[in-house]
């Protein structure tokens, strides 16, 4: 397995990391992204069938509905994080994790989670424009931001508030005036909470005159949208966020943003000609973008599962995994979404992480507490002490990374895991960890298992 270092780069960015191939890769970006671009739905969640007397439920049958629904986004989480690192979708997948966490949303209805999940795939790289409006509708974010209580004679500006401050535009790019004039006109978007689908109530909405960014009118909400992405600066607030995804959270050069943000306003905000842009800079490979961002869990146990090419024997085990590591998929902690960085990492998640490729690819037990984490789910606590572990195929592995002598063998491994080289100390004591092994499927998992342990492998 050799890939070319840029390549790498590439595919630890744009994806989560180089798959196994037991032939030598020569990507052509443009090919790859096209490739790389499948959308493809997670249906697992049926409609459920409500009823006006289901929603008028005792408490006893709201909470075995609420159970239903939890079990259900279990399911819901492991479809999408079996499906995340797909090749076919793995771009599409990447990006639908970035929507993800930048318009997060926690519902407790595994069917609106499932449809809002669905919406983001569909856009994911497509026009943002077209995100924007979808989302913006989205029952899901419409329930989780209080805008089915947003009317005219009491205005509630939770969402307004969100769209402008981490949707679009930024902090300080515009007034409190700004918030309460786009809530009036955004007053009467809601859903059905029987079909769970868009409807705009007219009985409600206001239709008075209203001042936003300056502009006087009869504002609708579809006028507020419009008029944000008429202005330039949410073309470089999203250009912004998708530059800490896929280049670099602690640095960014203001001249390159400046350029990228301007060419995506005037493309209309299309997201695939940005991705495109950044991925075939020059800039983009510069060594100082490269293994310098932290992979978030999610990115970390989609990492290990894909390069080993290994299968969990417990389907509960990556939710129980998520919940230790405190990035549940679905469930994002609050509106501003999961942090990022070195904010991922204290003690103890540090010490389960480079514990886990241990427990995982050895099967070993684990004594982790995951964290509180209000609506996750408690029932994945089974999949702990011990019931973590993946099924790899070891001799399959060794035929494709052995190589004649063992100094050989581990240096193609390394560089297939790692963005950057291993210091010399850790590459001796892997080195002392895999000299044991009795036979090559065996050094390979030593060496996996040693190399994924290394602080090296927390890095893109």
């Amino acid at each position: 397995m050799v890939l070319k270092k840029n390549d790498k780069h590439f595919l630890q960015r744009a994806a989560f990391g180089p798959l196994i191939s037991a032939n030598p890769v020569d990507l052509n970006i443009s090919n790859w992204m096209k490739e790389s671009a499948e959308n493809r739905p997670i249906r697992v969640v049926e409609k459920p069938q409500i009823t006006p007397e289901m929603l008028k439920a005792s408490k006893e049958n709201a909470k075995q509905i609420i159970v239903k629904s939890r079990d259900q986004l279990i399911k819901l989480n492991v479809s999408w994080i079996n499906q995340i690192g797909e090749p076919a979708a793995a771009l599409r997948e990447k990006m639908t994790l970035f929507w993800h966490d930048h318009f997060a949303c926690r519902v407790r209805s595994a069917w609106l989670a499932q449809q809002q999940n669905n919406t983001l795939r569909l856009h994911a790289m497509g026009s943002f424009r077209d995100l924007l409006f979808a989302i913006s509708k989205n029952p899901g974010m419409l329930q989780f931001l209080n805008n089915q209580q947003n009317k005219k004679d009491s205005p509630n500006e939770n969402f307004a508030r969100e769209l402008l401050e981490l949707f679009t535009l930024g902090r300080g790019n515009y007034t409190e005036d700004d918030i309460k004039n786009s809530a009036r006109a955004l007053t009467g978007w809601a859903f059905n909470p029987l079909s769970g689908e868009y409807i705009f109530r007219e009985k409600v909405h206001d239709y008075g005159i209203k001042t936003f960014k300056g502009k006087t009118g009869r504002f609708s909400g579809e006028d507020i949208l419009q008029m944000v992405l008429e202005d330039k600066q949410t073309a470089r607030f999203i250009t912004e966020k998708i530059w800490d995804f896929f280049v670099s959270n602690e640095i960014r050069d203001a001249d390159i943003i400046t350029t990228l943000a301007e060419t995506f306003f005037q493309s209309g905000y299309q997201l695939e000609s940005l991705l495109g842009e950044i991925f075939t800079s020059t800039w983009f490979y510069d060594p100082r973008y490269v293994g310098n961002r932290i992979k978030s869990p999610v990115e970390l146990l989609v990492g290990i599962t894909s390069q080993t090419g290994g299968e969990f024997q417990n389907p509960q085990a990556p939710v129980f995994i998520q919940r230790a590591l405190s990035q549940v998929l679905l469930l994002p902690p609050n509106v501003g979404g999961w942090p990022s960085g070195t904010g991922w990492i204290d003690s103890s998640s540090l010490m389960f992480r480079m514990s886990l490729p241990s427990v995982l690819l050895k099967k070993m037990e684990t004594d982790i507490e995951p964290k509180d984490d209000g609506d996750a789910n408690n029932e994945t606590n089974v999949a702990g002490a011990g019931r973590l572990g993946l099924t790899v195929n070891w001799k399959r592995l060794a035929n494709i990374f052995t190589r004649s002598t063992a100094e050989e063998s581990l240096d193609v491994i390394e560089h297939f895991l790692l963005a950057k080289p291993a210091t010399t100390a850790n590459k001796n004591i892997i080195r002392g960890q895999t000299g044991k092994s009795q036979n090559d499927p065996e050094f390979i998992q030593r060496a996996f298992i040693g190399y994924m342990s290394l602080p090296e492998y927390q890095l893109s």
